[in-house]
């Protein structure tokens, strides 16, 4: 048994899948950071397992899966969200959050495929009311699409980006998932990680 350096995304939809695993010190040591900085981690093997963007996974031949763990939504997430000044369809430019890969694709997507819309993509931080005052829409992931109130903010349309995600394909969307390089997990810490999807 050997401890394992584990990137984890901070954001609470993520809470469940690393709850109790953090007191297993025996088992991993954790680094925690917003979803791109968890792929950049794993990608400089700076950790040997990481809660990663789906669309990182994607892109790296060489890493692995934990099977059936990862955050996941049928409908609406609450943790990605488009927030617009206007009608989608009118919507001409996006201030994308530089926190994750996987919703800015996503995004990407539905606007070509959903929307039926072309519009200027930006890449900012994660302020709402930088990105508004540079674009016609911003998009938001983890706690701070959650805790951002759309009635608190006057005319602004929330978009659930899951939700539409599963209109457009009555799909479920894969977020993120646990992924590593080949041997990075033995059996005892993929019990652990299922006992904590299983209790979170």
């Amino acid at each position: 048994m050997s401890v394992i350096r584990v990137g984890a995304v901070q954001y609470l939809n993520a809470r469940p899948l690393v709850h109790g695993l953090e007191a297993q010190k025996d088992l991993f040591s954790f680094k925690f950071g917003v979803p791109a900085k968890c792929a950049s981690l794993l990608h400089e093997r700076s950790v040997d397992l990481g809660l990663i963007p789906t669309i990182e996974y994607l892109r790296k031949p060489d890493y692995r899966l934990v099977p059936d763990i990862g955050v996941v939504s049928h409908g609406p997430v609450g943790s990605v969200a488009l927030f617009a000044t206007r009608p989608i369809q009118a919507v001409r430019s996006i201030a994308v959050d530089t926190s994750s890969r996987t919703a800015a694709t996503l995004l990407r997507i539905l606007c070509a495929e959903w929307f039926d819309i072309e519009p200027k993509f930006h890449t900012m931080a994660p302020d709402l009311d930088s990105m508004l005052k540079r674009c016609d829409a911003a998009l938001l992931i983890g706690d701070a699409a959650l805790f951002t109130e759309h009635e608190t903010v006057v005319d602004l349309d929330k978009i659930d980006l899951g939700e539409e995600w599963t209109s457009m394909t009555n799909l479920p969307f894969v977020w993120a998932v646990w992924a590593g390089r080949d041997g990075a997990v033995d059996s005892e810490h993929l019990l652990a990680l299922e006992k904590a999807r299983d209790a979170g």
